[in-house]
């Protein structure tokens, strides 16, 4: 142990402030330390939670913790399965070596060996999830439970083997961090609630995979997007659920799928051996040959009924009459180098660095030895140039020896790690573990997709926010085509874009996946919040694609979040930031968030406007904040209280001002009028803005630029005045120092007499 930590825990244990839990919760969650944490958890399956007494967010997440250990800790007990506590404060060592970066930490180990971990102030749902799929995973079974405890079954990947290899299984695979799968998901549990006690009379079970916590199943389960939710019939996947996820078009599927299973029809489509797939891998994009490729056969060939134009929303296909759209397959292109042929960790230099990182993807970590994070990294660093082996560069700088190199790239703290292609860097800012660091270099360097058809393009935007839409005529050989497709593509790729790509090059579904069926060939348009941007400018034009994407790349109101808060913040003039209490109000944080939408597309229509003024054309970005989880950081930089929440907050990021009030000085409303009237006002100069400096800072800024004020009035610019103040401080300088000895002699001399 640390000897701060040795110390804090002693001086915590005298003055009567540790934990008031000195022994096991009613027998059910153990206190573990460095003393006896090796023993305990060397046998059977041990659930810990992390924290800090000190925590705010540990407190908070205290209640559920011993909501939930108090609800399993019998029934998991019989099943090998045990509940601890560490206090970090007390335990510091421990906590670094179990990799407990945060608090609270729930992590789970079987046999001493770590297998998953839970960051955060977590609900009671997630965390009994967390549990079940990661801790239930591989252990003993419930001496005298039912078969299936939920209407949705939650599965891993040991008892998806275990269950779902047999009978009729509707499976839906989500992420908790997709916005889409926490939208859907009360949809999801009432329409399982009602149909699940009917359903199983005809073997139809529901079923959800996690994943997040189970990559691989999900990944052999044809998952490429959240939520996806797959049909499969004795193990082998039938179709997938097309329709929007909704109570009414999710319930009418289900008793279609009902009637299919009395039919028969099931069981005959499971005995059919599957059609091999072929993807388009989008080679035309590189090579000539490939360019003259005859289309393929489409469904508005000449004689057929044509079918609708997608315009802004995609009509996905529902029922058994319809027949199931294909998985929109991956164009992966071909790199006419492999990267980290060695799977192994490059150290860069000045001398080499450029010339290295010239080309191709490079993961690098920019570290000092002596940082503990730093240490504790390396042999993950290590494992992740293995794993990445072929995929992405992986480097290392040295900042003690590479101080200018790593001071060019803007380095603050350390470890920092940045994925960069060529010109474009991305920070990495999530967890350090090996499968978190692996699925943002996928998912970072993910390729685009080949639409075969406008269910694709339906599965895409129900996957992401925002989804860009490459569309023209393979048969076309044009080098103008061929140009734009390169810089599309190249642009797309710097900007780690490329996941959120759809390409379209049979033009029959070309025509059907644009807004509109006139649009000229090829084409490039964004499909976010409902509505289709379409790109205007040259595709060849390097800096007009890069502008758009920029502008385009987030939704109109994204979540304020690590990851985007730097983008959010200086990629334009103003940010407006809509702040909610989301976990004690999310009904209210949902209106309070649509309203604030609705004033980004009108503020959008007035910048659009040919009517529009220079002023009130500034770039302004929405984005909403979870007050409840950024509670700390809204109070100091805004100071913003959780108890007045929701408020809105204006942010002039390049002057450090930011907006609270409207013109008549009240809290800016979060209705669409009010914060489109507040915003209009602040970009026109009518609010009164607060500084997020201190006052020591903008004291100096207002001094420093009074005295360039005066010194430009009477010496003509603030060069010369800089120029003349340096002067004139240097001779002054001289000057009462020649004065001073001069003063001290003569002291010296009346002293004497």
């Amino acid at each position: 142990m640390h000897l701060g930590g040795l110390v804090a825990g002693v001086l915590l244990a005298v003055l009567g402030l540790a934990p008031a839990r000195a022994a096991p919760l009613d027998g059910k969650s153990h206190i573990l330390s460095q003393g006896n944490f090796d023993e305990r958890t060397a046998t059977g399956t041990w659930v810990v939670k992390h924290y800090s007494p000190k925590c705010k967010h540990c407190k908070h997440f205290q209640p559920t913790w011993e909501k939930v250990v108090g609800a399993r800790a019998v029934a998991l007990g019989a099943r090998g399965v045990h509940f601890g506590e560490v206090d970090c404060l007390g335990s510091e060592q421990l906590c670094e070596k179990n990799r407990a970066e945060a608090w609270p930490a729930v992590v789970v180990f079987r046999g001493g060996k770590r297998l998953g971990e839970l960051v955060g102030d977590n609900s009671e749902e997630d965390l009994v999830r967390f549990v079940d799929s990661t801790a239930l995973d591989g252990a003993a079974p419930a001496p005298a439970a039912k078969k299936y405890a939920e209407n949705s079954v939650v599965l891993s990947a040991a008892t998806y083997k275990q269950h779902a290899h047999k009978g009729i299984w509707l499976v839906k695979h989500y992420s908790p961090f997709c916005q889409h799968c926490r939208n859907m998901a009360p949809n999801w549990t009432q329409v399982t609630d009602e149909l699940a006690a009917d359903f199983a009379r005809d073997g139809i079970t529901f079923g959800e995979v996690n994943c997040i916590e189970n990559r691989k199943l999900c990944e052999d389960n044809l998952v490429d997007g959240f939520p996806t939710i797959n049909l499969f019939v004795d193990g082998k996947f039938i179709e997938e659920m097309i329709v929007k996820y909704e109570y009414g078009p999710m319930k009418k599927y289900m008793l279609k799928l009902q009637k299919r299973a009395r039919s028969g029809e099931l069981a005959t489509a499971a005995k059919v051996p599957p059609e091999p797939v072929v993807a388009n891998d989008n080679r035309d994009w590189d090579d000539a040959a490939e360019a003259n490729a005859a289309p393929q056969p489409s469904k508005n060939a000449p004689g057929a009924a044509p079918e609708p134009t997608m315009g802004l929303v995609a009509q996905p296909v529902e029922g058994p009459a319809a027949e199931p759209a294909a998985k929109p397959a991956a164009a992966p292109e071909t790199p006419k180098e492999e990267y980290n042929v060695n799977g192994e960790v490059v150290e860069l230099t000045r001398n080499d660095y450029a010339e290295r990182t010239a080309k191709g993807p490079w993961f690098i970590k920019f570290y000092a030895p002596w940082c503990p994070h730093c240490q504790e990294l390396a042999p993950v660093w290590a494992e992740l140039a293995a794993a990445a082996k072929g995929k992405v560069n992986i480097g290392s700088v040295n900042c003690d020896e590479e101080g200018k190199l790593c001071a060019d790239h803007k380095v603050q703290g350390y470890p920092t790690l940045k994925l960069l292609w060529e010109s474009e860097s991305l920070v990495y800012k999530g967890s350090r573990d090996l499968d978190n660091m692996l699925d943002f270099v996928d998912s970072s360097l993910t390729q685009p997709r080949e639409l075969r058809a406008v269910d694709d393009l339906y599965l895409m935007r129900n996957a992401t926010d925002v989804v860009f839409v490459l569309a023209y005529d393979r048969a076309d050989t044009r080098a103008g085509t061929k140009a734009a497709l390169a810089h599309v593509k190249d642009n797309v790729r710097k900007m780690f874009l490329s996941g959120h790509l759809g390409i379209a090059s049979d033009p029959a579904v070309a025509r059907r996946v644009l807004p509109s069926a006139d649009t000229a060939l090829p084409a490039l348009v964004a499909y976010k919040d409902g509505h289709a941007v379409p790109y205007k400018g040259a595709l060849t034009s390097d800096d007009q694609l890069r502008e758009w994407l920029y502008a385009e790349r987030f939704p109109l109101l994204p979540e304020f979040v690590r990851e985007n808060a730097d983008s959010l913040f200086y990629d334009s003039d103003y940010l407006v930031l809509l702040v909610v209490d989301a976990e004690k109000g999310a009904e209210q944080a949902n209106t309070h968030r649509d309203s604030v939408r609705s004033a980004a597309l009108e503020y959008q229509r007035l910048r659009e406007s040919p009517l529009a003024d220079t002023r009130r054309s500034a770039s302004v970005r929405f984005a909403w904040v979870d007050g409840g989880k950024w509670e700390s950081y809204v109070d100091r930089v805004f100071r913003v209280r959780r108890g007045s929440l929701p408020a809105v907050v204006i942010v002039q990021s390049s002057e450090d001002l930011y907006f609270t009030t409207d013109t008549k000085g009240a809290p800016i409303s979060p209705t669409r009028m009010g914060v489109f009237m507040a915003v209009r006002a602040a970009v026109d100069g009518r609010l009164k803005a607060q500084s997020t400096s201190s006052i020591i800072v903008r004291v100096l800024r207002a001094a420093a630029a009074a005295v360039l004020a005066v010194g430009a009035f009477f010496f003509g610019s603030a060069l010369r005045t800089l120029l003349t103040l340096a002067t004139v401080a240097v001779a002054g300088y001289y000057a009462l120092k020649r004065g001073g000895r001069l003063r001290s002699a003569s002291f010296g001399l009346v002293k004497a007499d």
